[in-house]
């Protein structure tokens, strides 16, 4: 069982019930120490939240009141996932800020102790929430501008192997999406971190168009 800690409650929220499709992974650039959760948690100029803060040292703060029933700041400006655009990310998605130092200058990079409790959690919240690996993202993936890179030099084969040993694992089992209005296999494959080539021979797609339709359920990772 993880221990998610409620020292500190966010101060930029906005509440209302709302339908997780999602967990968007970022690193905060900051200080990499609890002064990137304090700011996170308080009133700061930027307006940014997030649901959770996993620190160096393997600690876990959830920053949200509630996780089904508030909204927090993370993700909104510039982005696409799930066929939700900007601020609609934030409502659908659970943030987590892995704390690190903004020149990537701290040894090692990320501890074991944090790549762990940052799996473990992802695992607990795939559990709540009803979601799978496939579901999990980082800001980089769903930035729109290019503007994002984060979580920078994250180890992901690690936390992979974490993920898959947790406690109550979710199911794994092909990621789908229905088309929307705006959709390319090329935008696709950048929100879903694959190919273009890869999304089309799970669909048995052999136009060389690329053309895809309003409604169409793809099969974007197996």
């Amino acid at each position: 069982m993880i221990n998610i800690r409620r020292d500190f409650t966010a101060v930029n929220k906005r509440n209302g019930a709302r339908q997780v499709v999602g967990i968007v992974l970022h690193d905060t650039a900051g200080a990499g120490t609890m002064n990137d959760v304090k700011f996170l948690a308080s009133d700061n100029d930027r307006g940014v939240s997030v649901d959770l803060c996993v620190t160096r040292d393997g600690q876990i703060f959830q920053l949200s009141p509630d996780l089904q029933n508030t909204t927090m700041f993370h993700a909104g400006r510039s982005t696409k996932f799930r066929g939700l655009v900007n601020g609609a990310v934030n409502r659908g998605t659970i943030g987590i800020e892995i704390v690190q130092k903004a020149d990537l200058s701290l040894a090692p990079l990320y501890p074991d102790a944090q790549v762990r409790a940052v799996g473990e959690l992802c695992a607990h919240l795939c559990q709540e929430f009803k979601l799978t690996r496939g579901d999990i993202t980082t800001h980089a993936l769903i930035i729109r501008d290019g503007s994002r890179s984060d979580p920078r030099q994250f180890p992901f084969t690690k936390f992979d192997q974490i993920f898959n040993d947790a406690p109550n694992e979710v199911g794994g089992g092909p990621v789908t999406h229905k088309v929307v209005r705006g959709d390319t296999l090329f935008g696709l494959a950048r929100e879903f971190g694959t190919t273009i080539e890869e999304i089309k021979r799970l669909n048995g797609i052999n136009d060389p168009s690329n053309v895809i339709n309003i409604g169409q359920v793809l099969i974007v990772r197996a």
